[in-house]
């Protein structure tokens, strides 16, 4: 009674990740909830567990199961600024347009790597126009040095970051400066992204399942975005010598 007690809880706890939702719902219902329409999700889990799903959840948990079934994350814009928005805090409105920032976007890049790793083309899993999104957005945020995820699509950044080294290098104290301001952006995107990543895994620890337990997930989960980070470390510039 207990862990359906837990269960139920984070099912109806805003802050539970869609990849805690998703085991969850896939311990009780089995892997054919992906073959389900939306109406029939919705209506098995509240059955099952008797609970009321938070609209945010089910949004969190139907967009989890949109990357386990599609690659539209990786293809499609409106699908990856969609996602991005569901995945960092599970707001979604077909009404208007809402764009996802760096740090939405450094989240959703994050949780859908770990859910379902890019198999087409992972040395440049996203298409073109993603790619340019995630650009515009880091540049509109005025962040010159990308937080790690997000190094793994935008390769050229760091000649933009060369270029204001070598406009200020006749003004050491002014280039101090800069980069102090530009890994402070950085740092807090990164902060934001380890600090979900830890709730992700801790809530995945507390799951007492039916089938199975969470440990092997969360390793191979693990795996997949460590190789996913060393990716976007590699693209990193060189830091100055300030």
């Amino acid at each position: 009674m207990e862990s359906t007690n837990q269960l139920q809880r984070m099912l109806t706890d805003a802050e539970t990740t869609a990849t805690a939702l998703l085991v969850i719902a896939a311990d009780r219902l089995g892997l054919e909830l992906l073959e389900w329409d939306p109406e029939t999700v919705l209506m098995e889990v509240e059955q099952s567990f008797g609970v009321k799903l938070l609209p945010g959840n089910f949004n969190k948990l139907m967009a989890a199961i949109e990357l386990l079934v599609s690659d539209s994350f990786y293809t499609s814009l409106p699908d990856f600024i969609r996602i991005c928005n569901i995945l960092y805090n599970g707001t979604f409105d077909p009404r208007a347009f809402d764009p996802a920032d760096a740090g939405e976007i450094a989240w959703g890049i994050t949780e859908a790597i770990l859910l379902w790793p890019p198999t087409e083309h992972p040395e440049k899993p996203f298409a073109d126009k993603i790619l340019q999104y995630i650009g515009h957005s880091v540049h509109d945020e005025g962040i010159m040095i990308p937080p790690d995820v997000l190094r793994l699509g935008l390769p050229g950044n760091e000649e933009l970051w060369d270029q204001v080294q070598a406009n200020f290098s006749d003004d050491p104290e002014m280039f101090a400066a800069i980069y102090a301001v530009e890994k402070d952006k950085t740092d807090d995107i990164n902060k934001l992204v380890k600090d979900k990543l830890r709730l992700l895994l801790t809530q995945l620890e507390l799951l007492t399942l039916q089938n199975g337990n969470t440990e092997q997930a969360v390793k191979k989960m693990l795996a997949a975005l460590q190789r996913e980070q060393t990716a976007g470390q590699e693209m990193q510039p060189a830091t100055p010598a300030i």
